[in-house]
């Protein structure tokens, strides 16, 4: 068996797409009718027959019955114990080295014999390899954390990897059973895990509504929406104590600094005024900002407001007390700036859209940094999936976001230095969420979706400074301190 079948450029995948289109026709059949468009009217004898017509009965008419919700089902109780994913991850650590530069492949199953690659990662990448080694197609394949099989051959050890928790003394993370419940803990370097908060909680963190993650900053709060009481509102647990505080109607949208709590109302129509509140501990009281602020927002660093766009007010500055301020942005009638995020210094905003260039704007001057990328062949970010927040900034000078859309070679976390213009592609698949984690760190949330090996969530850090990563945690979402 060749090299072809595991190395980059001798198996350059191809994605061909055929995009069809119809037209359809309607006749309108001119009839028999001498009076019709265009016909000349002809006599004709007219017979007519006398009917004697039969009395039908009235039909009675039943009476309306009230509308009422069908009822929910019961449901299922929780699980009985807790979850088993909890605890620091082992995973072996590798380089790729092909011996001649070229990229590895990374794959969903083990062997050559299914689908394609999922991308291609350089010579030189850092992988995290973990469970058996399965055989196929000639070869002995194991599994990249985060990235998919590859062919054991082409890595190398790599004793000098970073590992751990970092400059971080314990992590909170999120567990999830079945989609029905979540629940958290907290985990420390010796591999001791805490459950918090006392219980499963009735919701499925992979696919909250809090943006970007339903753990507060601090990892002492949990917002949510029940999962079994439909459109209600929100509630926050505080996972020191147990302790449970309903939001009213109030949904939880973003948290922020100081453990603020942005909240959808309900009440208001979007972007008007009144439509966003805010809450913070002890979340007793939501105040409405008396602006109009639509869900596409960002937390300023300070807490003081939110960086807001709409296609109706365009990218404003709003703060808490209701004062805003107009940020120049020229866009096409197509376009929308997408996800974003504010700077730590709070002078400049970032926003990744689905497509078209990535923007860093100046919110003082309305100066605009672009950054081009290839145009994606399918949708990904938060409109494929993604619960959480998938862009970034480690520091004042960068920035990060995902990609899951480009060719297999440009898929992944991009990490772009805005002053030297210097990027990184780390080839990560489904990338759950992506924020700062301090001192110049970044963290993120991996999914691990491969048939043959079962892995659950895993809660990465990455060093921008050194081009690594490495994983750390099972769970999502960690909340670092």
């Amino acid at each position: 068996m060749g090299r072809t079948t595991f190395r980059g450029k001798f198996r350059a995948g191809v994605l061909a797409g055929a995009v069809t289109a119809g037209l359809a026709a309607a006749a309108l059949a001119a009839g028999t009718r001498a009076d019709g468009p265009g016909a000349e009217a002809t006599p004709t004898p007219t017979v007519t027959a006398t009917v004697t017509a039969t009395p039908t009965p009235p039909v009675p008419v039943p009476t309306p019955t009230p509308w009422g919700p069908p009822p929910r089902p019961n449901p299922p109780g929780p699980p009985a114990d807790d979850w088993v994913g909890f605890g620091p991850v082992d995973a072996a650590p590798v380089r790729v080295r092909t011996g001649d530069g070229d990229c590895l492949n990374l794959r969903s199953l083990p062997g050559t014999a299914g689908p394609g690659p999922r991308q291609c990662a350089p010579d030189g990448t850092l992988l995290w390899l973990r469970g058996a080694a399965v055989e196929a197609d000639g070869e002995t394949w194991r599994y990249a954390l985060g990235m998919g099989w590859v062919a054991v051959r082409y890595t190398v050890p790599a004793p000098d990897a970073p590992r751990g928790f970092g400059p971080f003394r314990t992590a909170t993370v999120l567990g999830t059973d079945d989609g029905s419940w979540t629940q958290a803990a907290e985990v420390t370097p010796d591999g001791r895990v805490q459950v918090r908060g006392g219980a499963w909680l009735p919701f499925n963190a992979a696919w909250a509504a809090v943006r970007p993650s339903p753990l507060a900053p601090s990892g002492r709060y949990i917002a949510f929406q029940d999962h079994f009481d439909g459109p209600a509102g929100g509630e926050v647990v505080d996972l020191a104590t147990g302790e449970r505080v309903p939001l009213g109607k109030a949904m939880p949208l973003l948290w922020g600094p100081g453990d603020r709590l942005a909240v959808r109302l309900p009440d208001a129509c979007d972007a008007c005024p009144g439509a966003i509140g805010w809450t913070a501990p002890p979340f007793d009281e939501v105040t409405p900002v008396p602006a109009a602020v639509a869900w596409n927002l960002a937390w300023l660093p300070d807490g003081s407001g939110f960086v807001t766009w709409s296609a109706e007010l365009g990218l404003r500055a709003v703060g808490l007390d209701g004062s805003e301020r107009s940020i120049p942005l020229a866009l096409g009638s197509d376009e929308w700036p997408g996800e974003l995020s504010v700077s730590p210094s709070g002078r400049r905003v970032l926003a990744v859209p689905f497509a078209g260039p990535v923007r860093v704007i100046d919110l003082q001057t309305g100066e605009v940094q672009r950054i081009e990328r290839p145009q994606p062949a399918i949708v990904g970010g938060r409109c494929g999936g993604s619960p959480g927040l998938t862009s970034a900034w480690a520091d004042d000078d960068t920035v990060a976001w995902h990609e899951e859309g480009l060719d297999r070679q440009r898929n992944g976390i991009w990490v772009v230095n805005l002053r030297t213009g210097e990027r990184q592609v780390y080839p990560f698949q489904a990338v759950l969420e992506l924020r700062p984690a301090g001192r110049g760190l970044l963290a993120f949330t991996a999914a691990d979706y491969s048939p043959a090996e079962r892995v659950p969530p895993v809660s990465w850090l990455l060093d921008p400074g050194s081009g690594l990563a490495w994983p750390v945690t099972a769970g999502m979402f960690a909340a670092w301190r």
